[in-house]
This record gives C-alpha cells, sequence and structure tokens, in this order.
C-alpha cells in the first residue's frame, strides 16, 4: 500500500490534466525519508528520470531511436505508452513509441524534404539525373 500512495504522489507530466487521488487513506501517509528512498530507487530505474528530459522530444530520428531504446528497458513501458494514449500526447516519445499529433509514428520523418536514397528505398520516383 505504501509504494501504491508515493506513485500517486508523482505528477504524471504530459500535456493532460492530473488530478491526484484525494481519497488517500492516513495510513498511507508517508514520511519524507520514505518519499526520498522512493524517488532514489525510481530514478535508479526510470530512464527518463535519469536521462536528459529533450531526449524524448528531440528532432532528429537518431536521438529519438535512442530515446525508444532507453523506453524499452523500462519497467513502466506499458503504463507509460497507456498513458500517452488516452491523453492523445501531442508529440514525443511515450513507452517507446513515437508520438506525432496525437496518434503512434513508426518512424519519426526528419525536418525538411527526404533524401533522395529515401525516396528511392520508398519505392517513390527515381531521381533525375
Amino acid at each position: 500500500m505504501r509504494l501504491t500512495a508515493l506513485l500517486d504522489t508523482l505528477p504524471q507530466g504530459g500535456s493532460g490534466p492530473w488530478n491526484p487521488s484525494s481519497d488517500v487513506p492516513a495510513s498511507a501517509a508517508t514520511s519524507g525519508s520514505d518519499t526520498r528512498e522512493f524517488n532514489r530507487i525510481m530514478d535508479s530505474l526510470l530512464p527518463c528520470r535519469t536521462n536528459d528530459p529533450e531526449l524524448w522530444f528531440a528532432e532528429h530520428s537518431a536521438e529519438v531511436e535512442r530515446a525508444k531504446t532507453l523506453c524499452r528497458e523500462c519497467p513502466l513501458i506499458d503504463g507509460c505508452l497507456a498513458g500517452a494514449l488516452e491523453r492523445r500526447e501531442p508529440w514525443g516519445v511515450w513507452g517507446g513509441e513515437v508520438f506525432v499529433d496525437g496518434a503512434v509514428v513508426a518512424r519519426k520523418r526528419g525536418r525538411g524534404r527526404p533524401r533522395k536514397s529515401e525516396t528511392a528505398a520508398a519505392g517513390g520516383a527515381p531521381a533525375a539525373a
């Protein structure tokens, strides 16, 4: 019960509102040392709390792929993805998936026009000589 009470106190982040439960029983109250210990444990387990937060909202494809790889090692990946889908996160890496405009996409496209080699590989028109 103590871990659940601590989890309820964590900010959820994202673009949606967070309404913590006001029905936490008095027996679930925790001391400051319990909270610090919980935060220390979570920091060691969750890659989004130990790496640069900008990595999960990166513009470059290589950085986005690195964030996805780090997410795959996280014990909360399923809950993170479910929450992001429910909130329709506008963008970023959540639960090991890339979100763009509130939907999961297979791969984040970089800025600008695609390279000629990517267009040809995707079955596009051949490049002019």
